[in-house]
């Protein structure tokens, strides 16, 4: 798997270790949530997942495409509307 993390996901603190445990443990998952950001190009996924010490959940979004690669574009402390999306499809 090819793991890339572009600076944009960077810009609230979260950390590489961090974006790549909640990836890896993810607790909720929605393959393409929204429309893609560019014309042609593939909708993202959202995982949300904890932290490496699990004192709370990020929301990490990335771009996958298949077979292996994952680009994440944005990582944040879970914002209240998707933590209520998760609970509202039964993620958790």
């Amino acid at each position: 798997m090819a793991l890339r993390i572009a600076n944009s996901a960077l810009k609230h603190g979260i950390s590489t270790d961090d974006i790549s445990f909640a990836i890896l443990n993810w607790t909720f998952h929605v393959s393409a949530f929204e429309e893609a950001r560019w014309p042609g190009g593939r909708s993202p996924d959202l995982s949300i997942g904890p932290l490496r010490d699990r004192s709370n959940l990020i929301e990490v979004m990335a771009v996958v495409t298949p077979p292996r690669d994952i680009l994440v574009f944005h990582a944040m402390i879970a914002r209240r509307k998707h933590l209520e999306r998760a609970q509202r499809e039964g993620g958790w």
